[in-house]
């Protein structure tokens, strides 16, 4: 499978930094506001859709499971593209949740015997047992379109002067390339083009199932859902829904998106990493190339750092009504870690969304 363009797997260096420095640069906490718009939009969508069907509100989130475009996959759709056609971004976006829900398969530890037993490779197709080849090879063929077809779609859109309602990264980052001709416009296109698919494949999942856990915390927890009403209806009134600037003043809401973030914990192995030496750790010894996996879950369901770990208490982020800095924050380590942080900005505003 041909997924090297993902920066997310790619061996540190050079080519490493150029993607995640490019990445940071149209997703980083001042530009994610920029998008906020967008995501007002599709949230508003969202709840119009859930209150004239209400009994098709998984449909409306999860497009994975229910064939349907999510309100997640079309959002990230736009602000990597800039795409506001809804059936454009259909065929768009299920061809890259076919490539999310392939590549979490292949990632399964075990799943694929190739992982475990590097030389299997060079059996051929036919080889029985060797039905990971067939996979592979429809994996690399989606791969290739949800990389290529919307990027090579917004470069069309910018030459003929055809933009979205509100910026986007594609965008942004055509606007910057070298003239064609220019010894350095093949390598900064491919960056561009790698960085705006990485973001739709780091994004859409990660807050699909947010998004989703937040569903089944508000109906488990009933006097949480009404604690979080109560605040929303004395702070910003029946007239109007909830902004992202509203958040100050709104702690137990904010508290609400931090818990379920640690409760839940959305990618509770983050992304497997590759020691590139021998290492030693707590006594232990790390040879080169181990596969190593941070255990995010059980970080943040430590009982020495947070009391009752299994049970969902927002009001452990608050003191004295507001959210308490000294209590260790979730949300630095729901998305992943470092450059990440920008997705973990757009997850974080669609789960206060759909909870306002």
């Amino acid at each position: 499978m041909d997924f090297a363009w993902n920066f997310g797997v790619m061996p540190y260096g050079i080519r490493w930094r150029q993607h995640r420095r490019a990445f940071h640069q149209y997703l980083n906490h001042a530009v994610v506001k920029l998008y906020h718009p967008i995501m007002h939009e599709e949230t508003r969508s969202f709840l119009r859709k859930v209150k004239s069907q209400p009994d098709d509100i998984f449909e409306h989130l999860d497009s994975h499971a229910y064939q349907k475009i999510s309100l997640f996959g079309t959002e990230i759709m736009r602000v990597a593209y800039g795409f506001d056609d809804i059936r454009r971004n259909g065929a768009l976006i299920r061809n890259a949740e076919a490539l999310v829900l392939g590549f979490l398969e292949a990632a399964v530890p075990g799943r694929l015997l190739v992982n475990m037993f590097p030389f299997l490779r060079h059996v051929p197709s036919w080889f029985p047992g060797a039905g990971f080849k067939r996979f592979l090879r429809k994996l690399s063929r989606i791969s290739f379109r949800t990389l290529y077809q919307p990027f090579e779609e917004a470069k069309n859109d910018f030459a003929n002067g055809k933009k979205g309602s509100y910026p986007s990264m594609a965008a942004s980052l055509i606007d910057k390339l070298p003239e064609d001709g220019d010894v350095n416009r093949v390598e900064q296109e491919s960056i561009a083009r790698n960085v705006c698919g990485v973001a739709y494949v780091a994004g859409a999942e990660t807050t699909v199932s947010l998004g989703l856990a937040l569903l089944y915390v508000l109906a488990s927890y009933p006097d949480v859902q009404s604690k979080a009403q109560v605040q929303i209806d004395s702070v910003v009134g029946p007239n109007r829904l909830p902004a992202v600037t509203d958040i100050q003043d709104l702690p137990y809401v904010h508290a609400i998106v931090k818990e379920v973030s640690r409760w839940f914990t959305v990618v509770p192995l983050g992304v497997a990493h590759s020691n590139s030496e021998d290492d030693e750790y707590d006594g232990f010894f790390i040879p080169k190339g181990t596969i190593i996996f941070q255990n995010n879950w059980a970080i943040m369901h430590n009982p020495d750092v947070f009391d009752k770990p299994f049970e969902f208490i927002p009001e452990r982020y608050l003191k004295d009504g507001q959210i308490d800095p000294s209590v260790p924050d979730a949300e630095t380590a729901a998305f992943g870690h470092g450059r990440r942080y920008a997705l973990r900005e757009v997850g974080w505003t669609n789960t206060y969304g759909i909870l306002s």
